[in-house]
């Protein structure tokens, strides 16, 4: 790719010819009705999965003998995508509980995972497993790559926060890939929304790194540029739109303000020393 892996998203990032190719091959159904995608329909969760999947590409945790971890993944297409091209795919979240959040975990991907899903997929090699991100319930070094979209900022804490790295760190082999995507506050106060936090660059320091033995795939870059400030979008306005079912009425949606925070996501890739 010709921008890093620690990144936050920024409108330009959807011009890169492999962030591209990886979007509309993932999002193939999407792609087969919007030919151009994801020109005119940028969208951040869009960019998370390119991301998490360029950056097992780069760093070698993409091959037919790995076995890759989704943590808090619920319905995540990157997990369906991922077993055409590894040896088994293990996705964990609170299924059999997720309380409110039972939309994005439902309890039906116990039994029946393809349910929605409309792309190829190989379902000998997916494992869905109820289990709760504080207490991954595997072996040490057991995973060449991790991957967790847009699930961290509802973990609880920032001490809950760092519990979960931590059991990420644990699990993953040495030499392995954590590729994360989380939300990044731009302005605001550290409160953040209810149920949501949202991170700073001393969080992704303090909390994401740490003190843990692994590096950052590629050098921190935060800087959003003012095209991609200037398509922010209303949270009140996104939460219409999903409480309606239907798709964003308005992209590029890749910054979100709500009264005094402006957010967007931030990509991190890991590499286990």
């Amino acid at each position: 790719m010709n921008r890093g892996f620690n990144k936050t998203c920024t409108l330009e990032d959807f011009s890169d010819p492999e962030l591209v190719a990886i979007i509309r091959d993932v999002f193939a159904h999407e792609s087969a009705v919007f030919p151009d995608l994801p020109k005119g329909r940028e969208f951040r969760k869009h960019w998370e999965i390119g991301m998490a999947v360029a950056s097992f590409r780069e760093f070698g945790a993409l091959r037919p003998d790995a076995e890759l971890l989704g943590v808090g993944v619920g319905t995540e297409p990157t997990m369906y995508w991922l077993t055409n091209h590894v040896r088994r795919v293990f996705a964990t979240d609170l299924y059999a509980g997720a309380g409110d959040w039972t939309d994005t975990a439902p309890p039906w991907m116990l039994t029946n995972p393809g349910r929605d899903w409309p792309n190829v997929w190989n379902r000998r090699r997916l494992v869905v497993q109820h289990m709760n991100a504080l207490e991954l319930e595997y072996e040490d070094n057991s995973f060449d790559g991790i991957f967790s979209c847009s699930s961290l900022e509802h973990f609880g804490s920032r001490s809950d926060v760092r519990r979960a790295l931590d059991e990420m760190f644990r699990v993953l082999k040495p030499g392995g890939v954590l590729a994360i995507s989380t939300e990044f506050r731009l302005e605001g106060n550290r409160t953040g929304l209810p149920g949501t936090l949202l991170f700073d660059e001393a969080d992704i320091q303090q909390i994401m790194l740490g003190s843990r033995s692994w590096d950052l795939a590629t050098p921190l870059s935060l800087a959003v540029s003012d095209e991609t400030l200037a398509g922010a979008v209303s949270f009140e306005e996104a939460i219409e739109d999903s409480r309606l079912g239907r798709i964003w009425s308005r992209y590029p949606h890749i910054v979100l303000r709500f009264g005094e925070h402006l957010w967007t996501s931030v990509h991190l890739t890991l590499v286990k020393r």
